[in-house]
């Protein structure tokens, strides 16, 4: 395989509900073990660009997904997991009154051929990425802290033995300490080859995390670069301009 096809790829993406169009013309990629922002205000396109990618809601109606060279236009999203690309939507999206070990052992479905003895070594290792789910393995979901919780929706996605994570909002709502626990979790995945593309409205941390940054506004990648020095201003500047401009627009409705 080229080092060209190598990594996630997704090229001149479009996508919507229904009649509905959100994305025009997304193009975006994550090298293995490469963490990238993907930022923008409320409502650019960031969801559904991911969703469209992981073969979720209507998917891409134009526009190429391949994985380490491997086609995945229009695939459904079963056959995404199973290529090594999962979606760690927004929200979680648990099953909250079963206990953390069953969520994780949900999350190895698709493996299920592959014998107990394997899917308990991987919960194992989510255990060793966040020690906070192994004290709490017993416990019901609806009991966590929504950092537990968050926790457990990574370390689900983890059990379907990922070489990629899309990761929407993993941070939302957390506390200060646990948003550090969150990146330091993901900077260890990444140190393990797993590529990250990450969705945060907190701009700040992300960028400060991640090598490369998209910035997506009404549905198109509208610029992008290096998390240099000069990376932080620059966006902001972007995605705080097109939020007053789209503020002023409603206004004259």
């Amino acid at each position: 395989m080229s080092t060209e096809a190598q990594g996630l790829h997704v090229t001149n993406l479009s996508a919507g509900y229904g009649r509905v169009p959100v994305v025009f013309d997304v193009s975006f990629s994550v090298a293995p073990g490469e963490m990238v922002a993907m930022v923008g205000r409320n409502g650019a396109g960031k969801t559904t660009s991911l969703a469209a990618m992981a073969g979720l809601r209507y998917g891409p109606v134009g526009g190429t997904v391949s994985l380490d060279g491997q086609d995945l236009t229009g695939a459904t999203s079963d056959r995404i997991v199973r290529a090594g690309l999962k979606l760690v939507p927004e929200g979680r999206r648990l099953f909250r009154d079963m206990s953390v070990l069953e969520n994780l052992r949900l999350g190895a479905f698709l493996r299920r051929r592959e014998g107990r003895r394997a899917v308990d070594a991987d919960v194992e290792r989510v255990y060793d990425l966040f020690p906070a789910l192994a004290t709490a393995r017993n416990r019901t979901v609806s009991s966590l802290s929504g950092g537990q919780q968050q926790m457990v929706a990574v370390g689900q996605a983890l059990m379907t033995s990922p070489r990629f994570l899309a990761l929407d909002e993993p941070t939302a709502g957390l506390a200060p300490t646990l948003i550090d626990t969150m990146y330091e979790s993901f900077i260890a995945l990444a140190d393990q080859g797993i590529g990250l593309l990450i969705v945060d409205q907190n701009i700040e941390r992300v960028l400060e995390s991640t090598r490369r940054y998209y910035v997506v506004d009404s549905g198109r990648v509208v610029v992008e670069g290096p998390c240099d020095v000069g990376a932080l201003d620059q966006v902001v500047k972007i995605v705080l301009g097109s939020e007053r401009q789209r503020e002023e627009t409603l206004d004259r409705l």
